[in-house]
């Protein structure tokens, strides 16, 4: 596998080849709206680690994008990630089902042993594979969070007491603030921050039944 030296970009996945323009092109529409000025900023906001300020823009609708819309662009990222996981599952032993650490613009490949050895040096030297874990773990959590809030309206239209609707708001919003991890599979990478608030969201609804 190539190693590459320069830092990664969004859009190197999506403005650089043929078929990731034709990907932007589906996603934009697929959502009805010109989703490049908004793509800009919340590209922006992940390459400096403004992790927080991008999320307070997308809540108040300050940047053009829907959830629909960063779904599909996480999906987009996740699928890409996958077939680079997958390659560096087949060159390296034993890595699958080590867990990363994705904290602070830093990976940790979490245990001992040759293999999680091997996989730590791995994404040490290879900046655009580590760049492409840290902004697709951004981009599950940026989705799980606006699924919460999604969720959250209907409880409230739903009647849910107040107190329960703030629990739920508030251990949707870990996913946001606890440290994020990837586990290694034969085909691709899971992130712990997906499917959380679908989580969530059920224990929250059979509570209420």
């Amino acid at each position: 596998m190539q190693v590459y030296s320069q830092p990664l970009s969004l859009f190197d996945y999506i403005g650089n080849q043929t078929q990731s323009n034709q990907d932007l092109e589906n996603i934009a529409q697929a959502n009805k709206q010109d989703i490049k000025g908004g793509l800009a900023v919340l590209n922006t906001g992940l390459a400096n680690q403004d992790f927080e300020e991008t999320l307070k823009l997308l809540e108040k609708g300050e940047i053009d994008l829907d959830l629909n819309t960063v779904e599909n662009y996480f999906e987009f990222n996740q699928n890409r990630l996958n077939k680079e996981i997958e390659q560096l599952s087949a060159q390296y032993d034993g890595i699958n089902s080590l867990k990363i650490s994705v904290e602070d613009e830093k990976l940790t490949v979490i245990g001992d042993g040759p293999s999680a050895e091997s996989l730590q040096r791995y994404l040490d030297r290879d900046s655009r594979l580590n760049d492409l874990v840290q902004q697709t773990s951004k981009l599950s959590q940026f989705v799980e969070w606006g699924k919460a809030k999604e969720q959250a309206a209907v409880y409230q239209q739903e009647n849910m007491p107040e107190e329960t609707l703030i629990d739920y708001l508030k251990e949707a919003r870990d996913v946001v603030n606890n440290v994020n991890e990837l586990t290694v599979t034969a085909t691709g990478g899971d992130f712990a921050s997906h499917g959380h608030t679908d989580i969530l969201t059920k224990k929250y609804s059979t509570s209420e039944n």
